[in-house]
C-alpha cells in the first residue's frame, strides 16, 4: 500500500543525514555503479539497513522502515522493527516486480521513528549479461538449397513465397521453450560477405529489430516475419552478400534465451546481365 506522506530523497525529513548509505546484497560497496547481481530482474534485490541511532530500545514503540526509488513517490517495500527486532543491520526484499525497467535507478530509505530521517541515495545497475543460448537458428523460406536468395523465386508454386524485392520471409522454429505472449525479439543485418560477420567484414546495415508476440503454443507452429522495406533492409546487399538473424526470447520484458545465428546468402545479379534486380521491370 502507498504511503500516507509520499518522501523523496529532497525531503525536508533529511534536515540532518542520520543514517547509513543503503546496501545491497551481492552488489560490491565500492562500486559507484552499483552493479546488481545477474537475476535480480529475476529475483529481486535484498537491501540492507544498518541499525539507526534512534532505533527503539524500550517500550512497544516500532520504526517503520521504507524503500523508494526515485521517481516512484510510493515505497516499493517496507518493515517494522521494534526492541525484540534489534540487530546490527537489517534486511528488508525489493520484489522483482518492483524494480523499474531501466538499465540504471536510485535507492534510499526513510526511518520513521521519533525525528523520521531519510538517506542517501544508492546507484543501482542492472548486469548486462547475455542469456543462455539455447533456441534453433532462423530459418528463411524462400532460399533455395544452398541457401541462397535471388531475383526469381525459388518455389514459385509456395503460394507464400516472395520475390527479393518484396521483403524477405523469416521463420522461428516453435520451441517448446515458448510461452503463450513471450515476445521474441529479432535481429536482421547485412553484411557484405557470404557468411556474414568477419575479422574484415563490414555491415552493409544497420541491426535492425522486429517484435513478435507468441500467440499460439498448441499447434507448435513456426513464428512468421517479412524483413523489409527492401531499400533499407535488403537493397544493400548485391552479390556475394549475406544476411545474419538472430532473436531473443523475452519473457515480460527480460531477455531469457537467445538463438544461434540463422544466415542468408544473397544474388541479386539479373540472369545475363551486369545489373542488378530491384523490382519486377527486368522481367518484361
Amino acid at each position: 500500500m502507498p504511503t500516507k506522506a509520499p518522501i523523496t530523497a529532497s525531503s525536508t525529513l533529511s534536515s540532518a543525514v542520520l543514517l547509513s548509505l543503503p546496501r545491497v546484497d551481492g552488489v560490491d560497496p565500492q562500486d559507484p555503479a552499483g552493479t546488481l547481481p545477474p537475476d535480480a530482474k529475476q529475483v529481486g534485490i535484498v537491501c540492507v539497513i544498518d541499525r539507526w541511532l534512534s532505533f527503539p530500545v524500550s517500550g512497544a514503540r516500532k520504526d517503520r522502515v521504507e524503500i523508494f526509488i526515485v521517481g516512484n513517490p510510493d515505497f516499493v517495500a517496507w518493515a517494522e522493527y521494534g526492541v525484540a527486532d534489534d540487530a546490527v543491520e537489517f534486511r528488508i526484499s525489493v520484489a522483482p516486480e518492483k524494480l523499474p525497467d531501466v538499465a540504471t535507478f536510485e535507492l534510499f530509505y526513510t526511518v520513521r521513528s521519533i525525528n523520521p530521517t531519510t538517506s542517501e541515495k544508492r546507484r543501482l545497475t542492472y548486469a548486462i549479461v547475455a542469456p543462455p543460448q539455447r533456441l534453433k537458428e532462423a530459418g528463411f523460406p524462400d532460399a533455395d538449397i544452398w541457401g541462397y536468395i535471388g531475383c526469381h523465386k525459388n518455389y514459385p508454386d509456395d503460394p507464400e513465397s516472395l520475390f527479393i524485392w518484396e521483403g524477405g520471409r523469416v521463420e522461428i522454429p516453435f520451441d517448446d521453450l515458448f510461452d503463450l505472449n513471450d515476445v521474441l525479439r529479432v535481429y536482421w543485418q547485412a553484411w557484405g560477405s557470404l557468411y556474414g560477420p568477419g575479422e574484415l567484414v563490414d555491415p552493409l546495415t544497420p541491426e535492425f529489430e522486429f517484435n513478435e508476440v507468441v500467440t499460439d503454443v498448441v499447434n507448435k507452429q513456426a513464428v512468421k516475419l517479412v524483413i523489409k522495406p527492401f531499400a533499407s533492409h535488403i537493397e544493400p546487399m548485391r552479390n556475394n552478400h549475406s544476411a545474419t538473424v538472430n532473436y531473443q526470447l523475452l519473457r515480460n520484458g527480460i531477455p531469457i534465451f537467445r538463438s544461434f545465428t540463422g544466415l542468408v546468402k544473397v544474388d541479386r545479379v539479373i540472369p545475363g546481365q551486369s545489373e542488378y534486380c530491384a523490382d519486377s521491370s527486368w522481367m518484361t
